[in-house]
């Protein structure tokens, strides 16, 4: 099992100067279990939070195999932030402005590297190392039960270029199924050419050295435009003041240039899945 990166490595900033008004809305915002939201409310101390999610993720972007990966949970924010609704998909981020209804800040992520040698789909093709991602993003509450969340980052290292992550997350706190909240919604990425072109793209060389190794890939060079469109979902449990878990999945389908590529016609498949479970475990340091 191979760690997927450092994507769950999230630190949020507390909001200061709310008003009584803007305290309230935050409550309402945040569709998030409700159990320990009054109180917290009022909570300014730190916390520290820790785990991980285990999950199901495809072996190489656009590959029809699959294996196990870990995600790390590091979260350092203050007790009246910890109800917020969050999606197991948010980038790591920092809120520079939060005022409970609107949220900007800046935002990163990791790709991991791509080793040829790890899988016969790949044959004769160039290993990509690992790439970074970093940017800013924007987040609104228009209703108490809507989230709508947008991330736009420049990626250097193992690819450069621009990504694009746009979601919309429908939230829904169910009593009667054992507390638990349930989250579903739309997700869609755009990325440049500088992102496709690196993942999904055949250089003539590589081609070349892959049909010499049995593996029939043509030329290709891939444009940006629209990565993919998808759906995905969690639910989430808060089983006590200090544990929280939760079950996920999500779908993408590979759109335009990555689609078409001849590693995913020939060598893999334009669905692509995860899914996996999460447990942290949060720490209430006793002081603001």
């Amino acid at each position: 099992m191979r760690s997927v990166g450092f994507a769950g490595v999230v630190v949020v900033a507390g909001t200061l100067g709310l008003s009584a008004s803007l305290a309230q809305a935050a409550d309402m915002a945040y569709k998030g279990d409700p159990t320990y939201a009054p109180a917290e409310s009022r909570d300014r101390q730190w916390t520290v939070t820790v785990g991980g999610y285990v999950m199901a993720v495809p072996t190489w972007m656009g590959s029809d195999d699959y294996e196990f990966g870990f995600k790390p949970i590091i979260s350092i924010t203050r007790a009246d932030q910890l109800s917020q609704f969050k999606s197991f998909n948010d980038n790591p981020s920092l809120a520079l402005f939060d005022n409970g209804t609107f949220e900007v800040g800046i935002t990163g992520t990791m790709n991991w590297k791509r080793d040829s040698s790890n899988s016969n789909a790949l044959r004769g093709m160039a290993d990509i190392d690992y790439a970074f991602q970093v940017g800013g993003y924007a987040q609104w509450f228009p209703m108490d039960w809507l989230r709508l969340r947008g991330d736009v980052r420049y990626g250097f290292g193992g690819f450069e270029g621009v990504v694009a992550d746009f979601a919309i997350d429908a939230i829904h706190f169910s009593p009667e199924l054992w507390g638990v909240t349930i989250s579903a919604g739309p997700r869609m990425t755009l990325a440049s050419s500088g992102y496709i072109d690196t993942y999904y793209g055949v250089t003539p060389t590589e081609a070349a050295f892959a049909q010499a190794l049995g593996n029939p890939l043509t030329p290709y060079q891939a444009g940006g435009g629209i990565y993919s469109v998808g759906f995905g979902g969690q639910v989430v449990k808060r089983f006590t003041e200090n544990i929280t878990g939760s079950v996920f999945a999500e779908y993408k389908y590979l759109m335009d240039d990555a689609a078409d590529s001849p590693l995913v016609v020939q060598n893999g498949d334009r669905n692509q899945f995860q899914a996996g479970v999460s447990l942290a475990y949060t720490f209430f340091l006793g002081f603001e």
